[in-house]
């Protein structure tokens, strides 16, 4: 993919992001082109009344563990990665010795930690259901379990294959474990219930900028 068209995705993915966050702190409705506007809170309401949440105590349960444990595996290999950094930086006592590509990684990581937490605080979203009935409802936009995901998988799936080049079939297999964990994150977490539609295309939003902003410094 060309570094054009990279940019179009990078600036068209955090406007419409912004845009999530205006319409739904400020305004009822999002202009979808010519097709007129999209009143989001009707749009995040209809879609859980597609799911019929109401009928299994405001959210599927079960999914919504397996997308916790996937966020637990994607902050594992943040941490992992993160190691390498550190354990570099002990060994070298130079942040300039330490591989670019791991020390890319931990801005990335920064990034979408300042981004994430500026956004929450916004509290432009509160969760549909309570998870734990002893507390009150959180703020849900951006969604962080799918954000985390994004964040950790893509840079994974870089950094797997820079690290293990010349083991063309041990790469295939750790990219296709992090494309599946990947995919079912933002699938599962989008219908599982916890969170509504639009807190799942926020994280989606505010997060491939920052991947893209990651490829051009990695030179993916």
């Amino acid at each position: 993919m060309s570094k054009a068209v990279r940019w179009v995705i990078c600036i068209w993915c955090f406007l419409y992001a912004v845009i999530l966050v205006i319409a739904l702190k400020y305004e009822s409705n999002v202009p979808v082109g010519d097709l007129g506007s999209i009143n989001l809170h009707a749009l995040n309401n209809g879609f859980r009344e597609l799911f019929g949440y109401e009928r299994f105590g405001g959210y599927f349960r079960s999914l919504f563990l397996f997308t916790e444990a996937l966020g637990v595996i994607s902050f594992l290999a943040c941490i992992f990665w993160v190691s390498l950094g550190i354990r570099d930086l002990i060994r070298y006592r130079d942040i300039n010795d330490v591989d670019k590509s791991i020390v890319a990684t931990v801005l990335l990581y920064i990034l979408a930690i300042i981004v994430w937490r500026v956004t929450l605080k916004l509290s432009v979203n509160f969760a549909p259901v309570c998870v734990n009935p002893k507390s009150a409802l959180e703020v849900s936009f951006p969604c962080g379990n799918t954000f985390l995901i994004i964040i950790s998988m893509c840079s994974s799936i870089y950094l797997i294959g820079y690290f293990l080049e010349e083991k063309k079939k041990l790469v295939l297999a750790l990219r296709g474990v992090c494309i599946a964990v990947l995919v079912l994150g933002i699938v599962l977490r989008t219908v599982c219930g916890t969170e509504y539609l639009t807190d799942i295309l926020a994280a989606v939003g505010f997060a491939i900028p920052a991947v893209v902003l990651y490829s051009f410094v990695c030179d993916v």
